[in-house]
């Protein structure tokens, strides 16, 4: 029978109130291990690594004695680099300023997740909600409440591609190489012969052999099909701009669709950790953040159609989607398709994409850098959000940038964790080639150059991520739509913008989300002169429901 996890209390025995470990065993104790530890937490964590147990949570007061000048905090994301850490608090103790320093400090060292008030009586509420979430979080980082298993070799692009979209829809995933003694296993109980390609096993028992997109999302239960009847409103993208978009719209009324062709969150959805999210002080994943939203929007009525690939956008009588072979008609539509990262011109990069090196902030990817030295290319907050994901498990992490500093592109608290975590900068720098391992099958070393002086050099390098300018998704969209050069589509907002276009098509300057088509709006990412920034395409996708309001009104 396999351990339960361990929840770890490292406490003064002076503390006021009831003792931790009593709450915690009154409310945890069947499936949780309730360890109290004192001054001996630092033993007590080696004594659970080396039977090989799991360590969720570490709450622990801040003066206890720690050998060597490690904190308890610090010797357990050594050993248990998914356990969540609390600090504990007297009540109104955040008052004092040398408190609020120690927390404040501590979270942005990345020692701690947050702080735990100390309950005031075994059953209080508040206390164990703080610990719930913690546990929550834990239980998402090392695997969600539905088990899926990819089957499928680790140099393929597809496995890889297989787990990320499994992942990103909150279930969690074991893969299995094919010639592993587990999945021989698992394709000979159900009489299945392993295809050349990725197999998925459901937790209901179905061995799905090469899915395509359309298929897993099915497994899941999510929406694939378009609607019959014309929708008051279509929402190209289902990133924090159309998620926005998409519960405000149900939530007033209108008949609505959501197309979106891979998985919920765009971009943000493979962010490990958004720190600055309104409303959530312990930082958010983009996960998790892309699948409330979703909830949200879906429990007013919105439809989602996912893993559909718009193709093309028809504009006599209306709006007509082409998706496919199939077709959607909507009164107004609202473009939040978002950006996709741009390409490195190094052509030896190519074969190995994919598989190790990826393009985006994948945190799914993570895990597997145990041991392994990774660099991540880029100067913005999803470089800086990937490297200090890839910290926690990978042997070395380095941020490749191309400028002299990050100050301009970086938001500061996402440096000052970089520094504290030991992550390497590499600024004035750029990849130029690559090398693959003895198998011919795995990234293995990259070359880097400086940028000023044209050296380079050969480095270790086992997994790439990249995530470094933006491209874009509106080459489906018709001539009639103005675009800058780059694809970007011009909106009433960008007016001022000394390339707007002039005079509108025709016709007067538009909404500030309205494109130089009546009807066609655009929100987040994909518009020009937006603010690249989560919050600013969730305020943009919610505000643009108003200006389609009026164009239905109109018509």
């Amino acid at each position: 029978m396999a351990r339960p996890p361990v929840i770890l209390v490292a406490e003064r025995s002076d503390a006021d109130g009831p003792a931790v470990p009593d709450a915690l065993e009154r409310r945890y104790g069947a499936d949780y291990a309730v360890v109290s530890a004192g001054a001996d937490a630092h033993e007590a964590l080696e004594r659970v690594a080396a039977e090989a147990g799991t360590v969720a949570l570490v709450l622990a007061d801040d003066d206890l004695p720690s050998p060597e000048g490690e904190t308890v905090f610090a010797h357990a994301r050594r050993l248990f680099p998914d356990a969540r850490r609390g600090l504990l608090l007297a009540w109104g103790a955040w008052a004092h300023p040398e408190t609020a320093r120690r927390v404040l400090e501590a979270m942005a060292q990345l020692q701690i997740d947050y702080y735990v008030v100390r309950p005031h009586a075994l059953a209080d509420e508040d206390f164990h909600r703080t610990v719930t979430d913690l546990l929550r979080e834990w239980r998402g980082a090392v695997g969600g409440r539905v088990g899926y298993t990819v089957i499928g070799e680790d140099h393929a692009p597809r496995t890889h591609l297989l787990e990320q979209l499994l992942t990103r829809t909150g279930v969690s995933v074991t893969r299995r190489e094919p010639a592993s003694p587990e999945a021989a296993r698992m394709l000979a109980e159900a009489g299945v012969a392993y295809p050349g390609a990725p197999v998925v096993a459901t937790p209901e028992g179905a061995f799905l052999l090469d899915p395509d997109d359309a298929e897993l999302a099915t497994s899941r239960g999510l929406g694939t099909e378009l609607p019959d009847a014309p929708v008051d409103v279509a929402i190209v993208g289902a990133g924090p701009a159309g998620l926005a978009a998409a519960v405000y719209a149900a939530s007033e009324g209108l008949s609505t669709v959501v197309l979106e062709r891979e998985s919920l969150g765009g971009q943000a959805g493979g962010s490990s950790l958004i720190r600055n999210y309104l409303g959530f002080p312990r930082g958010v994943s983009g996960g998790e953040l892309a699948e409330r939203a979703y909830q949200q929007a879906w429990v007013f009525g919105a439809r989602f159609c996912l893993a559909r690939t718009v193709t093309g956008l028809d504009l006599a009588d209306g709006f007509t989607l082409r998706v496919g072979e199939d077709s959607v008609r909507a009164g107004a539509v609202v473009v939040a398709t978002g950006v996709s990262y741009r390409r490195l011109r190094v052509p030896a990069l190519q074969r190995f994409v994919g598989a190790s090196v990826f393009y985006g902030a994948s945190s799914v990817e993570a895990k597997a850098q145990r041991g392994r030295a990774v660099y991540v290319v880029g100067g913005g907050n999803s470089a800086g959000q990937a490297a200090l994901h890839l910290a926690r498990y990978a042997a070395s992490v380095s941020l490749l940038v191309r400028g002299p500093s990050l100050a301009a592109s970086m938001s500061s608290y996402l440096i000052a964790q970089l520094d504290a975590l030991g992550v390497e900068i590499v600024t004035g720098s750029r990849v130029t080639d690559a090398f693959p391992d003895a198998a011919g099958e795995r990234l293995a070393e990259i070359e880097v150059e400086r940028v000023d002086t044209g050296e380079r050099q050969r480095v270790p390098c086992e997994a790439l991520f990249i995530t470094i300018g933006a491209r874009p998704r509106t080459d489906w969209l018709p001539s009639e739509v103005l675009r800058d050069r780059w694809g970007f589509i011009f909106t009433g907002a960008s007016e001022a913008d000394e390339d707007a276009p002039e005079p509108w098509a025709g016709r007067s300057v538009p909404g500030a989300l309205e494109t130089s088509i009546p009807g066609l709006f655009a929100v987040g990412d994909t518009r020009r002169s937006s603010v690249k920034r989560v919050a600013s395409a969730v305020g943009e996708g919610s505000v643009v429901i108003s200006s389609v309001h009026r164009h239905l009104a109109r018509r």
